[in-house]
This record gives C-alpha cells, structure tokens and sequence, in this order.
C-alpha cells in the first residue's frame, strides 16, 4: 500500500512540475500559434481552434 501511495505522489508531483502540458485552451491566437510541430523552446497543449497544437513562445508565457 506504501508503494502505491509512493507511485501516486510521484505522478502528482511531476505533473505539477511540468506546466500546460496537456492542458486545453479555447484560443490559441491569444497566446500563441497552431502548428504541427512545436520548437524546443516552445510550451505545447491543445487548443479548440488548432487541428493540431497551440505553441506558445516563452515571450508570450506571461502575457
């Protein structure tokens, strides 16, 4: 049971240390770009008007 709890706290804590990826966002235009492709530099997730990816820039993150 220790194990599991373990494995669980690891999951949380590397999800939380890696930010939007996966997460969905209505607009890409706001904050980014749609391609298939992102640079290395480049935060992904997916966005409601992108086919594929909605990239965003690290000059865009905090606007």
């Amino acid at each position: 049971m220790r194990f599991l709890y373990l494995v669980f706290a690891v999951f949380f804590l590397v999800s939380l240390a890696v930010p939007a990826y996966g997460r969905v966002r209505k607009t890409c235009s706001d904050v980014g770009y749609c391609s298939k492709q992102c640079a290395k530099a480049d935060t992904w997730s997916f966005a409601a008007d992108c086919k594929n990816y909605c990239c965003v820039p690290p000059t865009w993150k905090g606007k």
